[in-house]
């Protein structure tokens, strides 16, 4: 899936697979602090999107449909 880098709105593509952790956590200025962990690699991206779509997002990419 694609999301919206922050602050300069550039896209940024996430791959979620089912080993993917990942923490939300709300940032500066609006954004949405996104946390990924797999296999012992960290990915820390500040993006646009909010809890609810970055997490209906994944819950599309997991299932093979394209939300965002």
């Amino acid at each position: 899936m694609t999301l919206t880098r922050m602050p300069d709105n550039l896209p940024v593509a996430i791959r979620f697979e089912a080993d993917t952790e990942f923490n939300i956590d709300n940032g500066p200025e609006g954004a949405t602090i996104l946390a990924l962990y797999r296999r012992g690699s960290q990915q820390i991206i500040h993006v646009r999107e909010t809890r609810e779509q970055i997490i209906s997002a994944r819950l599309a990419a997991l299932s093979g449909i394209s939300r965002l």
